[in-house]
This record gives C-alpha cells, sequence and structure tokens, in this order.
C-alpha cells in the first residue's frame, strides 16, 4: 500500500509539472497597437499600392494613410470595442479613384464599434455585426 501512495504521488507530481510547463508554450495573445495594412474595405479589395494603412499606438493614438491623404484620431478599446474620436486629414487631392476609396474607407471608420484579431488579420465591424475593414499586420 505504501509504495500504491508514493507512485500516485510521483504521477501528482509529474503531472503539476508538465501542466505548468506547456502553459508557457503558448503564444502572447494578439493586440491592436501595431501597424496594419487594410486589404478590405466594405468586401471590396483595396486599389493595388494605395497604401492604405491604420497605425494604432499603445497611447491610444490612431494614424495611417486613407489611400491618398494622411489621418489622425484617438482612440480607446476595451475588450474588443472600439471607439474612434472623430478624424482629421489632409487635403491632398488624387486620382479619382483614390479619393472615392478613400471616402469608403473614411465612412467606414466612422461606424466601427468592434474589432476581432486573429492571426495577424484585423477585422472592424459595425454596431449591427457588418464587417468594414479588414487588415493584415506589418
Amino acid at each position: 500500500m505504501k509504495g500504491f501512495k508514493q507512485l500516485l504521488l510521483l504521477m501528482t507530481i509529474s503531472t503539476t509539472l508538465t501542466a505548468c510547463n506547456s502553459s508557457s508554450t503558448l503564444p502572447p495573445p494578439e493586440r491592436l497597437p501595431g501597424s496594419w495594412m487594410i486589404s478590405s474595405i466594405q468586401d471590396n479589395p483595396v486599389i493595388a499600392n494605395s497604401k492604405a494603412t491604420l497605425v494604432f499606438t499603445e497611447e491610444n493614438k490612431l494614424s495611417g494613410s486613407a489611400s491618398c491623404n494622411n489621418i489622425s484620431s484617438s482612440y480607446s478599446s476595451q475588450n474588443n470595442t472600439l471607439k474612434i474620436a472623430p478624424i482629421a486629414t489632409t487635403r491632398k487631392m488624387c486620382a479619382p479613384a483614390l479619393m472615392k476609396q478613400e471616402a469608403t474607407l473614411l465612412q467606414s471608420l466612422s461606424k466601427v464599434k468592434r474589432f476581432q484579431l486573429q492571426n495577424g488579420e484585423l477585422s472592424l465591424f459595425d454596431q449591427q455585426g457588418s464587417l468594414q475593414l479588414k487588415a493584415k499586420r506589418i
């Protein structure tokens, strides 16, 4: 009986050590801060080489390029909710297609209420759950 108790204790210790060791190999959770290249706006791919980007900082600042003009704002997030303050933009004129894409992008950003991060991809959704923007971490 004494040998059985020792074996049981040894198995318990071994299982505990294995469980502690395996939890440390999990990748860190994905986070919103960083640079993102927009790949689609309202399920439409962006114009090739349009360089539509978003940069979220740890200090809750948002900047980037809306396709032609630079953008600047602030944001707040809690869990997966996202609130973007009114966006300031520069006022350059670009090709009509880029200007149209930019207007759609800015309109989409103003609707964003929630985000999802998965495998280095950022998805931004409106209040109704409709996908507004997709971006990849750069």
